[in-house]
């Protein structure tokens, strides 16, 4: 079993557009589209028998352009947005809004939990972890005593994910028994990709941070 991470391109446009397939508009022609194609020459020889996208524009717009010629159907996961600011404060003022953003801003990590200024990193969690587990589930790959149990078709399966920096961390956190804390432990560059490999013991399998090496030489 695998599981691949690719945050999207650099973006164009709205940024909480959620556009039918397929995507134009969303990725920059100066840079997110070169990337995205980059991206799909590098990953030309993996193959994925599923694909997850956020519903917003950029994402998805990577996802086919990453995916482009395959039969990969693409699924959007309605709850893998990134991260939701209070859009409540746009009403605002712009000094009163710039002085929250200060005061944020110069807090100690542990005094941000959850702010004024959006969700909080347990929201995100409660948002994304269950119905990623549960979709995990609906494809034969069951979270089980602290890994992962599949079914015997399931054992194989390669699945990518594409999405956003923080929605994609709040994933690898958990997978991989990073603690819980408002300063991410992974920062992924434009079509920054992380794969996640699964080594079994006793029937339970456990995800494992695959680190590639910088040439062509390893084994």
């Amino acid at each position: 079993m695998k599981l691949t991470f690719i945050r999207h391109g650099h973006m164009a446009g709205d940024p909480f557009v959620c556009p039918e397939q397929p995507v134009e508009g969303c990725l920059s022609e100066a840079f997110g589209i070169p990337q995205a194609e980059a991206t799909g020459e590098a990953l030309k020889h993996e193959s994925y028998d599923y694909a997850f996208s956020s519903p917003y524009g950029r994402a998805l717009q990577t996802a086919e352009i990453v995916l482009a010629g395959r039969k990969t159907d693409i699924r959007i996961l309605p709850y893998l947005y990134e991260w939701m600011p209070n859009r409540e404060l746009e009403q605002l003022p712009s000094t009163v809004f710039e002085q929250m953003q200060r005061q944020t801003g110069g807090a100690y990590a542990e005094e941000t939990w959850k702010t004024d200024m959006g969700e909080g990193y347990y929201d995100m969690c409660a948002r994304i972890i269950p119905p990623f587990l549960k979709e995990l589930s609906g494809i034969g790959i069951h979270s089980r005593m602290g890994g992962f149990v599949p079914e015997e078709n399931a054992k194989g399966l390669s699945v990518a994910v594409f999405g956003h920096g923080g929605s994609l961390g709040i994933l690898l956190n958990f997978l991989l028994g990073v603690r819980p804390f408002p300063v991410g432990s992974f920062s992924f560059e434009h079509t920054g990709v992380a794969a996640i490999q699964f080594t079994e013991r006793r029937g339970v399998y456990y995800p494992q941070l695959v680190i590639r090496a910088l040439h062509e030489n390893a084994h």
